[in-house]
């Protein structure tokens, strides 16, 4: 585990955190968030700043929808604010999955089939903590699942899941 694997993981966990004050508005959030990250970065592909736009303007409707909808932020107790920890946690994953899938992937110079993820020209100061990164090598996997799964004998099960997972995170084909 390398200082990038515990800022991503901190990262998620605080998404998390601020769910969990939100309550039952933190879910609707986190859930709302995690449904539309698909259509945001396809909207973001066509063009960066409309997709921007669009997740401001996501975000910001369903925070109004949370407060308009769960009056008192969703009641008091110990269950409002699980549920919030569940839509903060499903939201600070797929933030972190969306962060460890969009690294430059570079080709070898003497062998232009053969990726690298991430490329070989990352500053020399951060490149060995990205390559050792656990978090970094899961992106790689959910990145490239449907070209491994031709590569490697994997369980069914994981192959399913990391075709999942790309199919919800990653637009296109970025290694053509």
């Amino acid at each position: 585990m390398t200082v990038l694997d515990v800022a991503l993981v901190l990262t998620a966990a605080l998404v998390a955190a601020l769910a969990i004050q939100r309550r039952m508005g933190g879910l609707m959030v986190g859930l709302g968030g995690a449904i539309v990250l698909r259509p945001l970065l396809l909207l973001g592909d066509m063009n960066p700043w409309l997709g921007l736009f669009g997740a401001l303007l996501v975000g910001l409707g369903l925070a109004l929808a949370g407060r308009l909808l769960l009056p008192g932020a969703g009641g008091t107790g110990i269950w409002p604010r699980v549920a919030g920890g569940v839509g903060g946690a499903a939201l600070g994953v797929a933030i972190v999955l969306t962060l460890v899938t969009s690294l430059p992937i570079g080709r070898d110079a003497l062998n232009p089939n053969q990726l690298r993820y991430p490329a070989n020209d990352l500053p020399a100061t951060i490149r060995p903590v990205v390559e050792r990164s656990l978090l970094v090598q899961v992106g790689r996997e959910v990145l490239f699942a449907p070209l491994l799964a031709a590569q490697d004998p994997r369980s069914p099960q994981r192959t399913a899941v990391m075709n999942t997972v790309h199919g919800w995170i990653v637009t296109g084909e970025p290694w053509r």
